[in-house]
């Protein structure tokens, strides 16, 4: 956008409340999809993130390894065409206005941290998924995030398993 078209859509997200936290994360996580998800999962999210009809959010930091992506404990394991996940999320932010998240998973406990981590676009919406809000120091919402059983299928995989951390660094 330039200048002036850029400070109209401001506007205009703000006077029809558009849940704008989650613009930047959407942005940036839809540039990985165009880059590392199958073709099959890229016709079902982009098209909806271009017209607005979805949003992602992020799946990363946990509750006893914050930030530390090479830390990552939640689980996921392959079970035919798909995969079985579970853990824990915290500081999921805007996970209860999307519709997708991109989450970041253990899928080679035994393997050397960097070569563990496997990434996921999961719709928000698959059964076991549970987020609950929590508040912050200043009183905005984020939420933590648990994933019990969650099934979903391997297109929702991006990029190659353990191969996560060519995800992680973008397109």
């Amino acid at each position: 956008f330039t200048r002036v078209r850029r400070r109209l859509w401001e506007l205009e997200k703000r006077r029809y409340h558009v849940p704008w936290v989650t613009m930047g994360t959407t942005s940036m996580v839809a540039k990985t999809v165009a880059a590392f998800a199958s073709p099959e999962l890229r016709d079902e999210v982009l098209p909806r993130v271009f017209s607005g009809h979805a949003r992602l959010c992020l799946g990363y930091t946990e509750p006893e390894g914050g930030s530390d992506i090479a830390t990552c404990k939640t689980r996921a394991v392959r079970d035919g065409d798909e995969w079985v996940i579970n853990g824990s999320k915290m500081f999921t932010t805007g996970a209860h206005n999307c519709q997708y998240v991109f989450l970041i998973t253990n899928t080679e406990p035994d393997a050397p941290k960097h070569k563990s981590i496997t990434m996921f676009l999961v719709p928000l919406d698959t059964p076991g998924i549970e987020i609950q809000g929590i508040r912050t120091v200043d009183g905005d919402r984020t939420n933590i995030v648990y994933y019990s059983d969650v099934r979903v299928d391997d297109k929702y995989r991006l990029g190659e398993g353990n191969g996560g951390w060519t995800g992680l660094r973008g397109p």
